[in-house]
């Protein structure tokens, strides 16, 4: 029998790339023993308390729909956390839960984006946040980070970027993939430039927790009236939950609405499972934070180290979980050197 000819195909995902580091990654899941240094993800398990609360879930058949924004339980959890942990005042109404960090982030896209829009990111960064702006045929255009600079924003650069059609600044901050965190007058200013040019401020705090060095500050802490900012952070990182796909988006009421409708046409509600557990985690100790945490900050001094006397250090990482490595005397592209590193040391 002849196979039919399909009709045609969406042209929006030929345009879309795939990630650099969902490249390597899926080559490290076909690599036995390989060291995973890939994806940014936690190597601890999630905290006991945290995955019994999931199992108490199932248990007590909690495993239906919850409103498309969450649980109102959690919300209002989430809500201490913002004030206690990063300073925003919202109520719960005002927050939005997603399948992630990057779910929040697409549902703001969603809400915010139309054709033709641009929207400005920081360069070096993470390379889903330009992926995405291909289902809404908007444009990305990078604003630099550079080494020189310790990788934080270069700011007249920043500004010389904005056009007529520039609606979004996004910032990263703690930094993925450099580490650097950026320091309060930074972000003073970024809030600044983005109220002078009547521009969206996404903020993606997915590190929020992850201080290595210092002090961070949350954008929207320094603008609590201002409803064009908005701060995505997940439960992946903090609690090294990234398995159970639960973000959340704080913002004003206009803009929480608008996502709303965005994610629940695309994926109705978070998993219930999910969002008890993630009762459990903001309602049980914070050890396992401060461990964790802990661990961040010797193995950062442990590579940083390294990199030094291997003369291939380029920065020292102040938040999150990752670092810079010079590989230029290897005379290799990014993609290439990662793919041999994998092939002949089994590391990723």
């Amino acid at each position: 029998m002849t196979r039919p000819s399909l009709p045609s195909l969406s042209h929006l995902p030929a345009e879309a790339e795939h990630s650099g580091i969902r490249e390597i990654s899926n080559e490290a899941l076909r690599t036995p023993g390989s060291i995973r240094l890939d994806v940014g993800q936690p190597n601890f398990p999630t905290p006991k308390h945290i995955g019994e609360a999931g199992k108490r879930a199932i248990d007590e058949n909690k495993t239906f729909y919850t409103h498309t924004q969450g649980l109102i339980s959690l919300r209002e959890k989430l809500v201490h956390k913002l004030q206690q942990v990063n300073g925003i005042t919202v109520t719960p109404d005002r927050i939005a839960c997603a399948p992630g960090g990057v779910g929040a982030l697409a549902a703001v896209y969603g809400a915010v984006l139309e054709a033709g829009d641009e929207v400005l990111m920081p360069d070096p960064g993470w390379p889903n946040t330009r992926l995405m702006l291909t289902w809404v045929s908007a444009r990305g255009f990078f604003y630099p980070c550079s080494e020189a600079a310790g990788f934080q924003p270069d700011l007249d650069t920043l500004e010389g970027l904005i056009t007529p059609r520039t609606k979004m600044l996004l910032i990263n901050s703690p930094n993925n993939p450099t580490g650097a965190v950026y320091p309060k007058g930074t972000i003073e200013r970024l809030v600044e430039i983005a109220q002078r040019h009547n521009l969206w401020l996404l903020s993606d705090e997915c590190y929020d927790q992850i201080i290595l060095d210092g002090t961070w500050t949350s954008p929207a802490s320094l603008a609590p009236d201002d409803p064009r900012i908005a701060s995505v952070f997940t439960f992946s990182k903090t609690y090294s939950m990234t398995g159970w796909r639960l973000g959340y988006v704080a913002g004003s009421e206009e803009l929480i609405d608008t996502a709303t409708k965005v994610l629940e046409s695309n994926s109705s509600c978070v998993s219930t499972i999910s969002q008890v557990a993630a009762e459990a985690a903001l309602d049980g100790p914070q050890d396992c934070v401060g461990e964790m945490v802990a661990a961040y900050r010797h193995r950062r001094d442990v590579v940083v180290d390294i990199l030094r006397e291997a003369n291939m250090l380029i920065n020292e990482p102040t938040g999150a979980f990752y670092c810079m490595a010079d590989i230029s005397r290897s005379r290799l592209a990014a993609r290439d050197f990662a793919f041999r590193l994998l092939r002949e040391r089994g590391v990723s």
